[in-house]
């Protein structure tokens, strides 16, 4: 793996150029069934087509393995994959685009390791981006 052994923290620039690069080896992480991640970011939009009246998520973390994460596409600012958000049969997939910007937590997990350390688990964190949904007044 490119980057087993590497964690990119706040380092302005330097972590955000390295996402895409991370992003990537992540899906390429992902063809092994004994891989799994957890993405965090502040929110996720999901695209049309679709029948959902709010399609800005906030504060939904992202598990992803080799069977949750489908037709990754790699834009100049965001990842596009298509993902299963309902827990229904038959299983509907659905495009969601996650703006590299809004990322602030990649962690990469082994199912045949019983025990990790932190070190090797965190891929990229960088709490600085953590955002809490805006709050909208509806009086």
């Amino acid at each position: 793996m490119l980057f087993s052994n590497m964690t990119i923290t706040r380092t302005p620039n330097r972590a955000e150029s390295a996402l895409p690069d991370l992003l990537r080896q992540m899906v390429e992480d992902l063809k092994n069934p004994d891989c799994y991640y957890w993405l965090r970011s502040n929110y996720f939009d999901i695209l049309p087509p679709t029948d959902r009246t709010i399609t800005q998520w906030w504060q939904a973390p992202l598990f992803l393995d080799y069977d949750a994460l489908w037709k990754p596409a790699f834009e100049e600012d965001a990842l596009l994959i298509d993902v299963i958000l309902r827990n229904q049969l038959p299983a509907v997939y659905e495009r969601i685009r996650i703006q590299y910007n809004q990322i602030w937590s990649l962690e990469r997990f082994y199912k045949s390791q019983t025990t990790s350390t932190e070190a090797e688990r965190v891929i990229y964190h960088d709490s600085d981006r953590l955002r809490m949904p805006p709050v909208h007044n509806e009086d």
